[in-house]
């Protein structure tokens, strides 16, 4: 009996051992004691199943997927497999919307930093890059990315890996320091939604297997741990974050308002003026003023006419101003100044449009006296 003790004891210490080799380079990163008496593995077998039974979920760890890329159906499980793109940080950078998002991915209850994710879009994908940081390099990636109601958890509240909707394998290249993922946001469909972003990372130094997973180090994960199934049950699960898609700002350019028979420029400043008894004259149809582009200086021989402004009485104190821009251009904002005298013009309305817009219109008052001045403009760009 008391050899069998020394036994237990021996391979106790033992398996101490192994995991201070698995731990002795990371100490420079471990930011927080275990928050269980048990603390959580750095690497978690099957997937996240381990300990479960097969009634639970229980499953073996995942086999090499097939090489082939985009959809996939893999152990009767449905996903897109992600191949590795060929864009580089600085042409992300160029495409990229808003604010990129950064996450650093973290392992187990100490948060080790192994890595980093970077989230940003444009008008037409989702970029993510996987960034392992050190000696360390990506052997798998998942991805669910949905809502967060949706999110697949074994029974144990450990995200369902095989069921999530995207997946990687880099180790088809040797393993990766870095990966760029590209993803249609018609495949997402929302707004704003949930990001569970996983990554299997081996360290070449330590030997060491590592389950990462990306989201704020300032949120902590509870779990519990069963000394009889020997698995770790999880509450709610905190190692996600959400993105919300960031809005392109359309490229867009200057378009002057000018009258060519009923106007002037000078300095660079084009300006019309119209008589209210011409107003009037013309009834409801009104008077058009062109939006053109394309000028140097005054010189408007090569402009390109991109719409109109339209003057027109609705009473005797007010005029309706209507912009209206030609098929296949759209405003992102504009400019409306007008007064009594020649580039005398200091009351204005201006509106700029979160969505750009092809007609806009308004109301202003009538000024006193025989004429209106107007110096008139807006921001144009291409329609997508």
């Amino acid at each position: 009996m008391k050899k069998n003790y020394l036994v237990l004891r021996y391979s106790f210490i033992a398996l101490l051992l192994v995991f201070a080799s698995c731990s002795k380079d990371e100490e420079n990163e471990l930011t927080a004691d275990p928050i269980e008496a048990i603390a959580e593995s750095d690497f978690v077998e099957n997937d996240g199943s381990m300990g479960l039974s097969k009634a639970e979920g229980g499953e073996t760890e995942e086999e090499n997927a097939p090489e082939e890329f985009e959809g996939k159906t893999y152990w009767n499980y449905d996903y897109t497999l992600l191949k590795p793109s060929e864009l580089s940080s600085e042409d992300v950078k160029t495409r990229a919307c808003g604010e990129t998002k950064i996450m650093p991915l973290l392992v187990g209850s100490y948060k080790k930093r192994v890595g980093r994710v970077e989230v940003s879009n444009d008008d037409e994908n989702l970029y993510l890059t996987f960034r392992a940081n050190k000696s360390r390099y990506m052997k798998k990636v998942y991805l669910y990315i949905g809502e967060k109601g949706q999110v697949p958890f074994y029974s144990n509240g450990f995200p369902n890996l095989r069921k999530f909707n995207f997946k990687a394998f880099p180790y088809y290249y040797g393993g990766s320091k870095k990966a760029t993922y590209v993803i249609p946001l018609s495949s997402i469909n929302l707004d704003c939604f949930e990001i569970v972003a996983y990554s299997k990372i081996y360290d070449k130094n330590s030997s060491c297997f590592y389950s990462a997973f990306a989201y704020n180090k300032s949120r902590t994960q509870r779990y519990n741990y069963s000394y009889y199934s020997g698995c770790y049950y999880y509450q709610d699960w905190v190692r996600s974050f959400e993105y919300c898609t960031q809005k392109c700002e359309a490229e867009c350019v200057q378009a002057y308002g000018f009258h060519e028979e009923c106007g002037f420029c000078e300095n660079d400043v084009f300006n019309t003026f119209l008589a209210y008894t011409f107003i009037n004259s013309r009834g409801e149809t009104g008077v058009d003023i062109e939006l053109i582009t394309d000028v140097n200086g005054c010189d408007i021989s090569g402009s390109t006419e991109v719409g109109h402004i339209n003057v027109s009485a609705v009473s005797d104190t007010k005029l309706k101003i209507k912009y209206q821009v030609e098929a296949g251009y759209e405003m992102c904002e504009l400019s409306f100044s007008y007064g009594t005298g020649r580039f005398n013009t200091p009351n204005n309305y201006s509106e700029q449009f979160d969505t750009p817009t092809t007609s806009f219109s308004f109301e202003i008052d009538r000024l006193a006296g025989a004429n209106i001045y107007m110096n008139s403009g807006a921001q144009i760009t291409e329609a997508n």
